[in-house]
């Protein structure tokens, strides 16, 4: 549907950021592999390194004053939910802009990376706020029967 667009929720899915974090990335932010979203939720900046595909999909032609510049909240709703339903889910509530930073979260946990690190790359203020991703970590214990099984050195309990 749209170029920008689809850089766009390229970028979301990828930083795990907000639509309007997305949309306020300004040139500068972009340093070294890396993203810094001064105007959060929650008030904090926070900096997360760019994949392959993110920092990709911050290369534009037109220069304006930042990658996704081209495009207002209202209209990259309007052409996700075009999307929605040329696909057949525009009746469906939950499939909005957001679902990408669930994603993100869901991937980064299903990967393997510690809640405790997903909280921090969602720049969520409180740890319970990521937990919701938890039960998704389906072989997080795998680790310690490793760790326990290794032979041990002096006494034994």
């Amino acid at each position: 549907r749209s170029p920008d667009a689809h850089r766009l929720a390229v970028f979301l899915v990828d930083t795990g950021c907000r639509l309007g974090e997305g949309l306020g990335v300004v040139w500068n932010d972009l340093s070294h592999g890396r993203v810094t979203f001064w105007l959060t939720k929650s008030g904090r900046s926070r900096t997360v390194p760019l994949t392959v595909r993110a920092q990709g999909a911050t290369t534009c032609e037109v220069r304006l004053k930042g990658p996704f510049a081209m495009l207002s909240a209202v209209h990259f709703r309007a052409i996700w939910n075009e999307a929605k339903l040329e696909v057949g889910l525009g009746d469906d509530i939950q499939v909005v802009p957001h679902i990408l930073r669930h994603t993100c979260a869901s991937r980064l946990v299903r990967g393997g990376v510690d809640i405790r690190r997903v909280q921090m790359w969602l720049g969520h203020q409180t740890l319970q706020m990521t937990m919701r991703y938890a039960h998704l970590a389906t072989n997080d214990l795998d680790a310690c029967v490793r760790v326990l099984e290794r032979p041990t050195t002096g006494s034994t309990t």
